[in-house]
């Protein structure tokens, strides 16, 4: 097996659960929101292990920059990765502040990326389309 699989798959199985439970709205967005991020994060971490690459950070947007060394990446990942940014940046604040909450029609764009995501993977991994299946 190599090595990229491991992340791979379980980029599907974080899909799977963030497809699954926005769908059935069994868990809070916020909840959504981090298996979307677990999901995109591992399948470029992925990508990045099938070019022998480690990232240095495990945000999208630097993952994207190490990628574009190596192959095209569709300009409206930028412009999604900053969105998702916005919700994430949070986090490693220093300062006290209110974190922003996304809203279903947020996750329903998140969502689309990670789909996104998941197909631009596929193709650079050389994976069939019917095994990479989540939605």
């Amino acid at each position: 097996m190599e090595d990229w699989k491991k992340y791979y798959d379980e980029a599907g199985g974080y899909g799977k659960a963030a497809f699954g439970a926005f769908r059935k709205k069994r868990l809070g967005n916020e909840v959504v929101f981090n298996l979307i991020g677990l999901a995109i994060e591992n399948y470029l971490t992925a990508v990045c292990m099938k070019f022998n690459t480690l990232p240095e950070h495990s945000t999208v947007g630097s993952m994207l920059r190490l990628l574009k060394k190596h192959v095209e990446i569709p300009e409206s990942f930028t412009a999604e990765s900053r969105f998702m940014n916005r919700f994430m940046d949070y986090f490693c604040s220093l300062e006290v502040m209110e974190i922003p909450k996304p809203t279903c029609s947020d996750l329903t764009r998140m969502l689309g990326f990670t789909e996104d995501i998941k197909n631009f993977s596929a193709e650079i991994l050389e994976v069939p389309v019917e095994q990479v299946e989540m939605s």
